[in-house]
Formats: C-alpha cells, structure tokens, sequence
C-alpha cells in the first residue's frame, strides 16, 4: 500500500508547472541542441547536490562538463535565441529530478509470503513512532496470515496481508 503524502503533491505541483513554463518558453525549432543541453546540465548537478552522500556524487562532474559545453553553445548563437532555450531546458531539468523525488514513495504496508513489514515515511515531522507485527508462521492457527500496526505522528496504520497479499488495510487518524 502506497501512500503519498502532501509534500509529494506539493513536488508533483512544482513540477507540472515546471515543466509547462518551460516547454512554453523554449524555442525548441530554433534551439534544440541548448535546451537538451540545460535540461541535463540542470537535472545532472540538482540531483547529484540531493543525493550527494549516495549515488548522488556521480552526477555532479557530469553536470559541471554539462554546464560547460552549454555555457560554450550559448557564446556561439544569438541571444535572444539562447537564453529562452538554456532557461526553459533548466526548468525542465528540475521538474524532472522533482517528479523523481515525488513519485519515490515508499510502501506504507507491504505484504511478502513469509512475512510484512511497513515503513517510515520519508518528509520529517510525520516519523514512525512504534512498528509491531505479528505472524512468524502465521496467526490464529492460518499460515501465512500477518498483521502489523504502525503508530505516526498523525495516524495509526492496521493492516493485514494473507499469502503475501495485502487484504486490510486501515488508517485511523488520531
């Protein structure tokens, strides 16, 4: 069970706007080679400066070599042309790695066959408080029943799962 939460469709938000503005401000006709090249420089270093201490730190050198050959294709086209591209493809950019943080969530509940287990949420101030859940072989005498309960912040999570699917689910806000 996936659950986003508000900060998600605030990300979501951001970037479908993000995304608009720049497809309406790119001269993509004119300036193809400018905007792809920003769409990357911009999507390269935003996301390699969030993930920095994983996977993150790959990005940033590919995103400076990025910045670099845009900076030299802005120098060797008219302005009026370049600087609308080079815009509109860094909102592209950005709306990109936003619409990849927004649609990472993780599973609120998740049922396997030989057990289930639930997660944390990802925004701070909505962090798990307690996590139980019950089964091993099974509850009530059924093998491959479990059940869990989170408690957050703002709500308690119940949820069910037999045979490694999830049959219950319920939130209950505090």
């Amino acid at each position: 069970m996936f659950e986003p939460e508000r900060f998600d469709d605030a990300l979501l938000g951001v970037a479908i706007f993000a995304v608009v503005a720049g497809v309406q401000v790119v001269p993509w006709r004119r300036a193809p080679y400018i905007g792809l090249l920003a769409t990357l420089a911009s999507a390269s270093l935003l996301f390699g400066v969030l993930a920095a201490l994983s996977i993150g730190i790959a990005f940033l050198p590919a995103g400076i070599v990025l910045l670099v050959l845009l900076y030299r294709a802005i120098a060797r086209r008219q302005r009026t042309v370049a600087r609308p591209a080079a815009l509109g493809g860094a909102l592209i950019g950005y709306a990109a790695v936003l619409l990849y943080l927004a649609q990472g969530v993780p599973a609120t509940a998740e049922c396997f066959p030989n057990g289930a287990g639930t997660s944390s949420r990802r925004w701070p101030g909505s962090a798990q408080l307690q996590l139980s859940s019950g089964g091993g072989g099974g509850i009530g005498g059924k093998e491959g029943v479990f059940t869990g309960r989170s408690e957050f912040a703002d709500s308690i999570v119940t949820f069910r799962c037999e045979n490694g699917r999830l049959v219950e689910f319920q939130r209950t806000p505090r």
